[in-house]
């Protein structure tokens, strides 16, 4: 099977390996079909994730056909199509046993902390795994966990119909938290300083944008609230310095959540939060979502292929590792493919 390593910071190579020879009982063999690149990816190959040890095999949305299972295996076959879950969890410290298993103190990520997709083939956790149809192509199924950051985004906000949300930076996963609002009957406003994302937003569905390099965040959302404030504001900027503003954009009784990951310290008005009397959550990864965002994708809710921008073959890995990294790929999400 062949590997790609980031070995160190902006230095990527393809190795080969022998396929594994034995599973565990627990285990699945994947043909990889199908991964994303995605910002976390970029973060470890510029050198810039502080959980992430060199050599690293990374990639977290991974979908392929399963080719082999393990002694002990009984909900999967030979011939099965699965994505996976890359958040791997103790089950049994107090976060999981309380049912927030996307925060385990134990927390490891495929592709961060453990080896990941990038790699013709697999092997994985039976429990990792999500069954997929026939009804889904490739590229949507490996979108399935990119959307879920969306889902539990918009969960922990409780985003519902008559909502009026703000989503507060228009990359793929504010693109994908705007989606998954607008399906669940929310108006939604995009705001971002580029120009170029904003009219992809419009595209994807957002009812209104706010470019904030030409106009102020907080007068604009005021202006188009009737001076009431959005129900729901998403952060998915992740810029510290804009705390505030966030809370001055939601209104009486509003929910914020929380995507940033940054330990830089933001400037907090507790004055604000109580008078508003607002809520604010913060969002890590997913919590049980996947089968609910492939449901979506199979009933046909959701239109995942929209936020695709290319799709490119695994050859040419190191390539959009470094075309992304510089900002040279139009918007919307890169896939690799091992057909």
């Amino acid at each position: 099977m062949e590997l790609l390593h980031v070995v160190e910071p902006f230095k990527a190579e393809f190795i080969a390996e022998n396929d594994p020879e034995k599973l565990d009982a627990d285990e699945l063999l994947l043909s990889v079909k199908r991964v994303g690149v995605c910002g976390s990816d970029i973060h470890i190959y510029s050198g810039h994730n502080p959980f992430a040890v060199y050599p690293r095999v990374i990639g977290h949305e991974i979908a392929g056909l399963v080719t082999a299972v393990g002694s002990g295996v009984t909900e999967y076959a030979v011939g099965d199509r699965v994505v996976l879950n890359p958040a791997i969890n103790c089950g049994v410290c107090d976060a999981c046993r309380r049912g927030h298993v996307n925060t385990c103190k134990k927390l490891e990520v495929l592709g961060v902390h453990r080896d990941g997709g990038f790699a013709s083939k697999f092997v994985a956790k039976a429990s990792w795994a999500y069954k997929i149809s026939q009804r889904l192509s490739w590229e949507e199924a490996v979108l399935v966990e990119p959307f879920t950051i969306g889902a539990n985004v918009t969960a922990r906000v409780g985003v519902a119909a008559g909502d009026r949300v703000l989503v507060v930076g228009a990359g793929v996963i504010g693109s994908i938290a705007a989606m998954v609002a607008k399906m669940k009957g929310a108006e939604v406003t995009v705001a971002d300083i580029v120009q170029a994302n904003l009219d992809k937003a419009a595209a994807l569905g957002a009812d209104y944008t706010i470019n904030t390099r030409e106009l102020d965040l907080v007068a604009e959302s005021m202006q188009r609230t009737d001076n009431d404030g959005f129900t729901v504001v998403i952060d998915a900027a992740c810029v510290p310095g804009m705390f505030m503003s966030l809370l001055e954009c939601a209104g009486s009784g509003g929910r914020i959540g929380l995507l940033g990951f940054s330990k830089e310290m933001s400037e907090i008005n507790q004055f604000e939060i109580v008078r508003k009397e607002l809520t604010v959550a913060g969002s890590r990864l997913s919590n049980k979502q996947f089968a609910e965002v492939i449901g979506w994708f199979e009933e046909g809710k959701l239109e995942p292929k929209r936020i695709i921008n290319k799709v490119y073959p695994f050859a040419q890995a190191v390539e959009v590792l470094k075309e992304q990294y510089a900002g040279r790929l139009e918007f919307g999400k890169n896939i690799l493919s091992f057909d």
